[in-house]
């Protein structure tokens, strides 16, 4: 036997007997003092290497996973020491990209070279241990399935023995251990007997190899049982005995008796119902001539409902006023269509809305919002309203009452005052202004003069402290005060001129350019971050260029001055944007300019007086409280309107509407 295998060995230096071997589709190789000697093209494969040599001189335990190497290691001693084949074994192999492969190593001792050797064959069996696998977790499904089944199965040979049974037949029945063995015959079980009971279709089955199925009650087991009983086969189609598959239905078997006592009851009952229906219909009969009376005289009551309210909704629709109906949660009921016009929807799709959504375009209820206090005082209740759209309502709140007393609703009448009152401000602002301006006229001419020589009076006595270096601040401080008065009586004076030149035709953006050379530098140096939109194409306005020059110049410096009093320094909101477009305005062209600061925004409290003349928001001595009262004198002699809304500690957002020359575009 060993010089057989010497022989064979030796041959592996001949061409053709290598080439047989690297053919071969099994890993083979040698083993010789623990190292690999040789190896062919079918274990470089398994190993994961496209090169034999990689793997030759390699110990063979580094091939195998670390639980497996002392079990291979020992295995090739046995063979070596005992010179013969040795049994096959399982392991697992480390390929050369870190993957392990199953497989069964089968060894031999052989010679090579003179010296003992081990020669191994590596098959790989990775895909039968996964078969192995997926075969015991099949067949510890296939268990845990038979075992959660509820209903009791039994498995039984031709002599009536039970082999085999879920958990629930061991324990309804009883059953002691099953070890496969007879003796544990199925009628001891199921019926309490020592022979199968007559006529037992179990036993019909099993002679004729048909299924049946039958429902019993089993006094051993104290319960109906219903029985499936099914023929079983071996691979040669042979009958070699029953399955029994079994369920409780005793609590079905008692409510069907309960089910049929119940019948029995209800037709007792339906029996005597009948009778006492058949005398009700009599009655019926007889109220039925009366109610045909009462619904025909219903209908006509019917129909001049309907016509009353339709010409009700009529009316209500035909009011220019918008009108609410108001549930208690503030939600809307009922709307006419001029209510559904101001919100832009129509009547129906206003309902279930919130009032202060719909109409006001609000996000909470309205300041003293008279809905709400006439549901709590239940009285008329009256208030003017602004809402998000610079628009003003007057408001009045009728509470509607039930039965009780108690306000079920309240209708709510809103009427647009927005014209009204900017024409009263208007002709209020209009009235003051003039005799502001009569008084300012005068009281300018009277002061320019007086002030003229103070100042000129203070310079002297500048002029000679100097030279006679003598402390001049008070001097100073006379000049300085001297000259804010007499910026306050040009302010005056420009605010009192009736401007009555004529107007030319200029470039919107050239003025605008003109009025960012006198600022940008201040903007720059006040750390501003400045964002212009003014469109590029060239469009001619019809104005005064140095009065709308002014009010540029006064609206950039009361936004310098909020920006610099909330952000002293830099900062990254420190932005006043200036954008200007086209729009049309009762179908006449205008442009619309917006100056927005991001500053300290206007109290709600004030923002209605900040154009009258000497009031100011600033500090004592640093302003005169005429800028907005000029600027708004000059837009409105232009046509315009100059518009201001504000949030306090958030922004101040200014806009002129301005009329333009239409033939002047380009």
């Amino acid at each position: 036997m060993a010089s057989k295998h010497v022989a064979e060995v030796s041959r592996l230096t001949s061409g053709q007997y290598r080439q047989l071997i690297d053919s071969c589709p099994v890993a083979v190789g040698v083993a010789c003092n623990d190292s690999i000697v040789f190896i062919n093209s079918a274990g470089a494969r398994l190993m994961g290497s496209g090169d034999s040599d990689r793997i030759v001189g390699k110990k063979i335990t580094d091939l195998i996973h670390g639980d497996n190497r002392d079990l291979v290691a020992g295995y090739f001693r046995q063979v070596e020491m005992s010179k013969d084949e040795g049994p096959p074994i399982e392991a697992k192999v480390r390929r050369f990209d870190g993957n392990f492969v199953d497989v069964e190593i089968a060894a031999t001792w052989v010679g090579y070279k003179g010296t003992p050797a081990v020669q191994f064959a590596f098959r790989d069996i990775t895909k039968r241990k996964q078969i192995e696998g997926l075969l015991v977790q099949s067949k510890q499904d296939w268990e845990d399935t038979f075992h959660a089944i509820t209903d009791m199965i039994t498995v039984h040979d031709r002599d009536f023995n039970i082999i085999y049974a879920n958990r629930a037949a061991m324990e309804l029945l009883n059953l002691p251990a099953l070890q496969g063995m007879g003796g544990n015959k199925c009628f001891q079980y199921y019926h309490g007997t020592d022979c199968p009971p007559v006529g037992c279709p179990s036993c019909d089955c099993l002679r004729t190899g048909e299924p049946a199925n039958f429902e019993i009650f089993e006094p051993h087991l104290n319960m109906y049982i219903e029985i499936r009983s099914m023929p079983r086969y071996d691979s040669s189609n042979q009958l070699i005995g029953l399955i029994h598959i079994a369920r409780d239905v005793t609590d079905r078997k008692r409510s069907e008796r309960a089910l049929q006592e119940a019948k029995g009851e209800l037709e007792r009952r339906v029996e005597e119902r009948t009778r006492e229906l058949l005398v009700i219909n009599e009655q019926l009969k007889e109220e039925f001539g009366e109610r045909m009376a009462a619904v025909e005289a219903l209908q006509q009551s019917e129909g001049k409902y309907r016509s009353l309210s339709q010409e009700f909704h009529a009316l209500l629709n035909g009011i220019p006023d918008s009108l609410v109906l108001v549930s208690p949660g503030l939600k809307v009921m009922w709307a006419n269509k001029a209510a559904a016009a101001v919100s832009g929807n129509n009547a129906e799709d206003l309902k279930g809305q919130y009032c202060f959504s719909a109409c006001y375009q609000s996000t909470s209820p309205c300041d003293n919002c008279p809905t709400q206090r006439s549901f709590a005082s239940g009285k008329e209740e009256t208030a003017e309203i602004s809402s998000r759209t610079d628009r003003i309502w007057d408001i009045r709140a009728f509470p509607i009452l039930d039965d009780e007393g108690h306000v079920k609703s309240v209708m709510e009448l809103a009427r647009d005052i927005t014209e009204k009152s900017n024409l009263e401000a208007g002709a209020t602002r209009t009235r003051h202004l003039a005799s502001l301006g009569e008084l300012a006229a005068g009281v300018a001419h009277e002061i320019n003069n007086p002030i003229n020589n103070i100042i000129n009076y203070a310079q002297i006595l500048v002029d000679e402290f100097h030279s006679e270096k003598r402390d001049d601040e008070i001097a100073k401080r006379i000049i300085r005060d001297g000259n804010r008065i007499a910026t306050i009586v040009r302010s005056l004076l420009s605010f009192a001129r009736i401007r009555k030149e004529e107007k030319s035709v200029m470039y919107l953006h050239e003025i605008f350019s003109d009025t960012l050379s006198l600022t940008s530098a201040q903007i720059r140096k006040d750390g501003i971050h400045l964002k212009v939109d003014i469109p590029s194409q060239s469009i001619k306005v019809p104005v005064h260029p140095q009065q709308i020059q002014q009010v540029f110049l006064n609206l950039i410096s009361n936004s310098r001055y909020a920006l610099n009093y909330k952000y002293p320094g830099t900062h990254e909101n420190k932005i006043l944007s200036i954008t200007c477009e086209e729009t049309l305005i009762d179908n006449e062209p205008h442009i619309l300019m917006t100056f927005l600061d991001r500053g300290t925004g206007i109290p709600a409290a004030i923002i209605d007086k900040v154009m009258n003349p000497f009031f100011s928001t600033k500090a004592n001595r640093v302003g005169t409280g005429l800028g907005l009262s000029i600027s708004h004198g000059i837009i409105s002699e232009h046509g315009g309107k100059l518009l201001i809304s504000s949030l306090e500690g958030e922004y101040t957002k200014i806009t002129i509407n301005l009329p333009i020359n239409i033939q002047g575009n380009e």
